[in-house]
């Protein structure tokens, strides 16, 4: 009898037993779904959030890769903006092998954009300064390079330095421009590419000596490459022509203009293969 007594009350603890650790189970299975729907542990939401965060970075990705068109006279205005006058310093782009714009200095930012400065200038009242309001060289800055990328500098536009005047606001050098242009230069677009977020411009260009009638391939006159036998007297409109037609063996720049909003395009470098 005392036998069967102790195994009956075997059995009950080892069923108390087993109903605990049930219960255990069950409390702490409910605790990691709390936990899990809470967030704390092993979270889908997580999850969810880092899927759609890849997902909205390759959509970001997507959108900046998107192929844009521009028109010829587009891509020419762009080329234009850091397409320098024929006369140094600027012209000393096309003798330049690359150029980044956080490299470059103030003044240089100013000079490399010199005919666009250039037309902004007036004269003093006796014709014995040229003048070029300080707001003018910020906005012209400004349009080519970016908000905030003016610094206050002086330069020179192959008439002499050009000196910040602060109390009057503006750029003043002794009139001194003149003389007879005898120096061309045709800067064409031959091919671009372009995204939402980079424009890529490239150009060829050649030189041609009005006092020697030959046509250059490089800055300095040193290699040449054929005669200027034409009558035209628009030099320009048959140097276009020649590097159009030319267009293989020739020097070419490549020009670099980005975007952070699809839209705006400012120029941050370019590379020359002189």
């Amino acid at each position: 009898m005392e036998e069967q007594k102790e195994s009956v009350t075997k059995k009950k603890r080892n069923g108390t037993t087993i109903v605990i650790i049930l219960l255990i189970v069950a409390v702490l299975g409910l605790s990691c779904y709390i936990c899990y729907d809470k967030g704390i542990l092993f979270s889908s939401k997580d999850a969810t959030t880092s899927s759609n965060e890849k997902e909205n970075n390759t959509t970001q990705s997507d959108d900046e890769d998107e192929s844009v068109t521009f028109s010829d006279s587009e891509l020419a205005t762009y080329v234009e903006y850091i397409s320098p006058m024929d006369t140094s310093p600027s012209a000393l782009l096309y003798n330049t092998s690359s150029i980044n714009l956080e490299s470059l200095s103030a003044t240089a930012k100013i000079e490399y954009i010199g005919s666009h400065v250039y037309s902004k200038q007036t004269s003093s009242s006796d014709y014995q300064y040229s003048i070029i309001s300080e707001s003018d060289v910020k906005s012209v800055v400004e349009e080519v390079y970016g908000p905030n990328t003016y610094e206050a500098a002086t330069f020179n536009l192959g008439c002499g330095d050009y000196t910040l005047n602060a109390s009057d606001n503006n750029y003043y050098s002794l009139t001194g421009c003149g003389g007879v242009v005898t120096t061309f230069v045709a800067n064409v677009v031959i091919d671009y590419e372009a995204t939402k977020s980079k424009l890529e411009i490239t150009t060829a260009y050649a030189f041609l000596d009005g006092m020697t009638n030959k046509i250059y391939k490089d800055y300095n006159k040193s290699i040449s490459l054929d005669d200027y036998t034409s009558s035209d007297a628009d030099i320009e409109s048959y140097l276009e022509t020649y590097v159009t037609d030319n267009k293989d063996k020739l020097n070419t720049i490549v020009y670099t203009f980005e975007s952070s909003d699809g839209t705006n395009y400012y120029f941050t470098g370019f590379q020359n293969s002189k």
